[in-house]
């Protein structure tokens, strides 16, 4: 898979990431990971995160592609990884989404807000 098709998803999920992050929704926010990677994070984890980030930052009014960072391996798999300026109400703050294809589908590795 080339970087702007990585890149694509990465957009993608973002979106899906904001939107969950805004709405406070653990469904959303959680779809797009492989089971295995949220046996540590419960709901009630994620609420306590999101009100934290609410406080800190606002909601989100947009974000802006900043880079490509060099690819990771998870595994034997090649992860692909974009940073993003995220706009908040309260500050702007650096987005990192990380993906990777297992199987012809793409997976969510990280979403964090800096």
């Amino acid at each position: 898979m080339s970087n702007a098709d990585a890149r694509s998803v990465a957009e993608t999920y973002l979106q899906e990431m904001l939107e969950a992050d805004d709405a406070a929704d653990y469904a959303l926010y959680t779809k797009r990971y492989e089971p295995k990677y949220l046996a540590n994070f419960s709901q009630e984890q994620f609420h306590r995160d999101i009100n934290g980030m609410h406080d800190r930052n606002g909601m989100n009014r947009g974000y802006a592609f900043l880079s490509t960072l060099r690819s990771s391996n998870l595994d034997g798999m090649e992860v692909h990884r974009t940073v993003w300026k995220g706009h908040y109400e309260k500050r702007d703050a650096v987005i990192e989404i990380a993906v990777y294809e297992k199987d012809g589908e793409w997976y969510l590795i990280q979403s964090a807000v800096h």
